[in-house]
């Protein structure tokens, strides 16, 4: 068995050329998600927290052209009763035009009662996206492709989360290249991070709409907005709100997006974007829809991840990225590309796989052959929030909070003062008690002592719905090692 190795290395080295940086970068994003195809280990817990009662105000939005099969097998999955207090209704945009869909096309899919489906007599591309929601009778719509399976309970934490801003989900890789292409300069008012919507996102309608409103008023050509997935994230111009989470990838092949053909669209349309983006905040006008002027927002590094197989979610302030990432070295939107450019070829390859295939996802994705790891050692100050939204309908009396980890973060963990709150905002301290057992490694990890540790949460919980662990002052001189994180009736061993 090995102890954990200290660790303190710098994510970068010698410049490098970029080529090889991508060509590491595309390595690591296969392999990650070839092994998310295999059959999830699931870990021993309790049952599924129930769902939060309230009217279904989601309208899920699925565009079609040459994968039916992938589409019907989407809405199949969103018509589950799992879904029924969210997803109100779901529209298929059908940009094929030469063929008609029509309700026979689902019929294995039970969903008559919620599913619309729009012929356009034209392909819009991803347009079609916006219009469709701009024109949903609910608050909120989710977005997603047709080559991927975004699971039910991710959806519900998305809309128990939802705010005045939108939400979305991406995978490690995609998270890291969300990074690498912003830029924050709040003294030129221009602060964005582009990301993808198809991965999974919750947007709100009104969004869309000034989306839209503003793409006119830009006077966008007509492929400009067609592609105007490449705009919106950008033109926003705000840090959008990111979960890491991997979907379940699907066949069917033929992506949009991919090669180098989809490369170089990208790349065109996201300058463009950018180009867009310095006019605006150049010329200072309150009224443009949709974009954001405010140059007081801050940019918090804050990880977040959905937890699979329960309503919850985790945030960690726990350091996921370099020093350089953070500081202000660009001033204007169309410097995203040099922006990457430069930071990418400081990126080491430890780093970036790391960052792939350890992700803060791991800790709660119910497999605990998986696991999380920072690439910096614990240190004082770092948090760990569960987000455990749907929990007082449980109707627990005493509560446990759990953890699957290696003997450094067990040390973490006896270090840290836990506490639970029901508004995030006035929290409730617990005794810290930690209690650990030695696991099997060969059952989780050969490679580490592992251990399974809980905390017993005190106090009044009948309103609980936010935990947080907080390391205080430790030697820890180990990286946080999270294979499972999760809470369990106290009552019950």
């Amino acid at each position: 068995m090995k102890h954990c190795q200290p660790r303190s290395p710098s994510p970068f080295s010698n410049p490098r050329a970029l080529y090889a940086v991508s060509a590491a970068l595309c390595a690591v994003f296969l392999f990650y998600y070839l092994q998310q195809r295999q059959t999830f280990a699931r870990s021993e817990r309790p049952a599924n927290f129930p769902e939060t009662q309230r009217s279904a105000d989601v309208t899920a939005i699925l565009l079609n052209w040459a994968r039916l099969d992938n589409v019907v097998q989407i809405v199949t999955g969103l018509c589950e009763e799992t879904l029924a207090t969210v997803i109100k209704e779901v529209v298929v945009f059908n940009n094929n035009y030469s063929q008609p869909l029509l309700d026979e096309d689902f019929v294995t899919c039970n969903c008559s009662h919620r599913l619309r489906i729009h012929n356009s007599p034209e392909n819009l591309y991803f347009q079609a996206r916006f219009i469709a929601c701009s024109n949903a009778s609910t608050a909120y719509c989710f977005i997603q492709d047709d080559d991927y399976l975004i699971k039910p309970e991710v959806i519900r934490s998305l809309r128990a989360r939802a705010h005045a801003d939108d939400l979305f989900v991406l995978p490690p890789a995609e998270v890291l290249s969300s990074h690498l292409l912003s830029i924050n300069s709040p003294s030129t008012n221009v602060t964005f991070s582009f990301s993808w919507l198809g991965y999974g996102a919750l947007i709100l309608r009104s969004h869309a709409e000034s989306f839209l409103s503003l793409l006119a008023r830009l006077n966008a050509s007509e492929e400009e907005t067609k592609m105007a997935d490449n705009y919106y994230s950008i033109l926003a111009n705000k840090i959008p709100e990111i979960w890491t989470s991997a979907p379940i990838a699907l066949d069917g092949g033929g992506a949009f997006t991919v090669g180098d053909e989809g490369a170089a669209r990208n790349r065109k349309h996201i300058a463009a974007a950018a180009n867009y983006l310095d006019a605006i905040a150049s010329n200072r006008n309150p009224d443009w829809p949709y974009v954001s002027l405010d140059s007081s927002q801050t940019n918090p590094q804050i990880e977040r991840a959905p937890c699979l197989e329960r309503s919850c979610v985790l945030e960690s302030t726990i350091q996921s990225l370099p020093d350089l990432f953070v500081t202000g070295l660009h001033t204007t939107a169309r410097e995203i590309f040099s922006r990457q450019e430069q930071l990418s070829m400081k990126l080491t390859e430890e780093f970036t796989s790391n960052y792939m295939n350890f992700p803060l996802s791991h800790a709660v994705d119910a497999d605990r052959e998986t696991s999380y790891r920072s690439a910096w050692n614990a240190v004082e100050g770092d948090m760990l929030v569960l987000d455990a939204f749907d929990l007082a309908q449980m109707n627990w009396t005493a509560i446990k909070w759990y953890w699957i980890v290696d003997t450094g973060t067990a040390k973490a963990l006896r270090a840290s003062t836990y506490s639970h709150s029901s508004d995030k905002q006035t929290w409730v301290k617990s005794p810290t008690i930690v209690s650990c057992t030695t696991l099997s490694s060969q059952d989780i990890d050969p490679s580490f002592d592992v251990s399974e540790c809980h905390v017993s949460m005190a106090g009044n919980l009948d309103k609980a719905r936010y935990f947080r662990l907080q390391l205080g002052e430790s030697n820890a001189t180990c990286p946080w090692l999270i294979y499972e994180t999760w809470l369990r009736d106290g009552r019950y061993k």
